[in-house]
């Protein structure tokens, strides 16, 4: 990557990856189960009628065949782009780097670039941490609105599960005293 097409923050001082995927894993489950359905020729319904016995026990067979045939793993294979924090001279920011293609579909094979820094939070030291830490999130939530994101997810289960417990003002100073 070449550093110039971001603010020349992605080598330094990062401290947060957050995933963006093209869809929720709920989505991802849904959308596979609808695959997978479509591709068997006949209902569950179909098969317990022609065979009362073991017409049910087919079916799940077929589907739980077809389904191990297309199911991936959604937590890596469906990332579309990160969210990337950084703390850097009296800010924090969050740049978002996505999938270069105008229409993002489940065998998109786009590479992952820098898209936009999408916020920008001054850094200051009479804040608390818990306020340093709510402002990371309500950020990355108004980036979760905008019209590119509205049908996407951003992770943040990682963040929100560190982000209470970290000196965000003593990381801060030790990041920028170099």
């Amino acid at each position: 990557m070449i550093i110039q097409e971001t603010y020349g923050l992605t080598e330094f001082n990062s401290i947060f990856e957050l995933p963006i995927y093209r869809l929720t894993n709920e989505q991802f489950e849904k959308e596979l189960n609808h695959i997978v359905t479509k591709s068997i020729p006949y209902t569950r319904q179909s098969m317990i009628e022609q065979n009362p016995k073991k017409g049910d026990f087919v079916y799940q067979d077929v589907w739980d065949n077809i389904k191990s045939f297309k199911e991936y793993n959604w937590k890596f294979n469906e990332i579309i782009g990160w969210v990337t924090l950084h703390l850097n001279h009296e800010t924090v920011f969050g740049e978002i780097f996505l999938k270069k293609t105008a229409r993002i579909t489940k065998n998109s094979k786009a590479k992952i670039s820098f898209y936009d820094c999408g916020f920008k939070i001054p850094y200051n030291q009479t804040v608390s941490n818990q306020e340093i830490f709510k402002q990371i999130l309500d950020n990355i939530s108004e980036v979760q609105k905008r019209k590119k994101f509205l049908n996407r997810y951003i992770d943040i289960s990682k963040l929100e599960t560190l982000g209470l417990f970290i000196d965000w003002k003593k990381l801060y100073s030790h990041l920028n005293k170099y």
